[in-house]
């Protein structure tokens, strides 16, 4: 069994991502974040080769603006660390430079919210700041259409936030379907034998926070 936190704002979700053997830890309601965000996981928990950072690690300012709630949203990826560095949290930076881990600059705060990892050198993403620093330290990215993805209370969501990758497979939260580029999508997906699951059936593409894989029992 495999645990996994993530929003169980979406019941459904939860029920179906646990048919493909994973034990679904409920992320916590963080009043201080605004209601659509209070229940990410991407805003609330980050793996960093085996250490598991939350709200309650870190040493800066978190609230309901940007970049207050974005300390842990960075995304760990080809052994570096990519975020708006002046918004990741000091714990998280203090822990990367005690490993040898380089940290990237880009542009955009929602990193993890914004990248989906299809394999260990390849990535989705709508936002161009991350794909650039993506593809100058060797990746391949697929820069997808902007929107397109259901966050209530936004005008859209990321790729990242309604994904999670585990292995071989990829799981949607919705209909990637509906998405404009969802050839593409599943081509990428495919060419890096990751496995499309769509969750939810025909609910729309949805930025839940993604999910958080922590452990394997």
């Amino acid at each position: 069994m495999k645990n996994v936190i993530m929003s169980d704002e979406y019941p459904g979700f939860c029920r179906e991502l646990a048919g493909f053997g994973y034990h679904i830890i409920p992320t916590e309601n963080v009043e201080r974040f605004h209601i659509p965000e209070r229940r990410h996981a991407d805003t609330q928990v980050l793996m960093l080769l085996g250490r598991v950072f939350t709200l309650l690690d870190c040493n800066n300012e978190i609230g309901a603006e940007y970049p207050d709630n974005v300390r842990l949203n960075c995304l760990f990826f080809g052994g570096r660390l990519y975020g708006k560095l002046s918004a990741v949290d000091s714990s998280v930076l203090d822990f990367c430079r005690k490993n040898a881990i380089e940290c990237v600059n880009v542009n955009q705060g929602y990193t993890r919210c914004s990248t989906l990892v299809v394999h260990d050198h390849a990535a989705i993403t709508a936002d161009r700041s991350v794909a650039r620093a993506l593809k100058a330290h060797g990746a391949e990215v697929l820069l997808i259409a902007p929107g397109h993805i259901r966050l209530t209370g936004f005008d859209y969501g990321f790729i990242g936030g309604a994904s999670f990758r585990d292995a071989n497979r990829v799981f949607f939260f919705g209909d990637i379907t509906k998405h404009p580029d969802y050839t593409k999508i599943r081509a990428f997906c495919e060419h890096y034998h990751s496995n499309i699951e769509i969750l939810g059936g025909e609910e729309p593409l949805t930025d839940i926070g993604g999910a958080v894989l922590i452990s394997s029992d």
